[in-house]
């Protein structure tokens, strides 16, 4: 096949089940827009059976659609099928563990997980806030600013965001003093939050984030780490803990 492939991107297709020829095809279709089966082939250099054949498997994932019914030509989908790819199998999975852990004629004990890398940081970001119970509240201990926008990205964010204002979920914010000029500015627009500084905390490479029956602790190293502790009466503790620092913050 001519057309390159960045080994990075290959990589990031493969983990969603695409094989080189797939991926050779929605890349080339995203590179040239729409197209029909016979000039994806030609700019390939792929046997137009390997064409159809990868094209067929591409509109099952929901990658990419076909346009017409003679003379078909075909599009890539928006990248950021992705992302919805990755929550849907975030979801499905956490439905399988609650299946199985169901069936355990035992307890398990406290759920315990380490995910590795910023997909699975974003992944799991925009699932905890789809888990989180409507009109809620997530709070969050934070050391960083700048690393956590960098992590999660523009999209993951403001996804985030969207799903959180539409479940009316509140989020409760501490800081270190060094983010007051960052946070007033971020207050004037961000609906349903809350921001206060603690007198003392320093910037650190960690935030504790504290949800309904869980806290996660992210660690913004290289690569990027994510302890994850689902317990409900750990998260609660954690809840006052969390109350007594407020308590004791000072407002913006």
């Amino acid at each position: 096949m001519s057309n390159y492939v960045d080994p990075n991107v290959a990589e990031g297709l493969a983990a969603f089940g695409l094989g080189e020829k797939e991926s050779a095809v929605y890349v080339e279709l995203l590179r040239g827009g729409e197209m029909s089966a016979i000039s994806i082939s030609k700019r390939v250099e792929l046997h137009r059976q390997f064409v159809y054949n990868a094209l067929a498997m591409l509109k099952e994932k929901g990658l990419v659609v076909q346009i017409g019914e003679t003379r078909s030509l075909w599009r890539a989908q928006n990248p950021r099928k992705f992302m919805a790819i990755a929550e849907e199998q975030g979801l499905r999975a956490a439905k399988l563990s609650e299946q199985l852990l169901a069936l355990a004629p035992h307890k398990v004990g406290q759920e315990f997980e380490v995910s590795e890398g910023t997909a699975a940081f974003r992944t799991r970001s925009i699932e905890n806030v789809r888990k989180a119970p409507h009109d809620s509240t997530i709070l969050m201990i934070t050391g960083q600013w700048e690393k956590y926008f960098e992590r999660a990205g523009e999209i993951m964010h403001a996804e985030w965001e969207r799903v959180r204002i539409a479940k009316n979920i509140t989020f409760r914010m501490i800081c270190p003093r060094s983010f007051k000029t960052a946070m007033e500015k971020d207050a004037e627009n961000r609906l349903l939050t809350e921001y206060r500084i603690f007198p003392g905390l320093e910037e650190s490479l960690v935030d504790t984030v504290i949800y309904n029956d869980h806290l996660d602790i992210e660690m913004y190293g290289e690569p990027h780490l994510t302890f994850s502790i689902k317990n409900p009466e750990v998260a609660a503790s954690q809840k006052k803990f969390f109350e007594a620092l407020w308590e004791k913050s000072e407002e913006l």
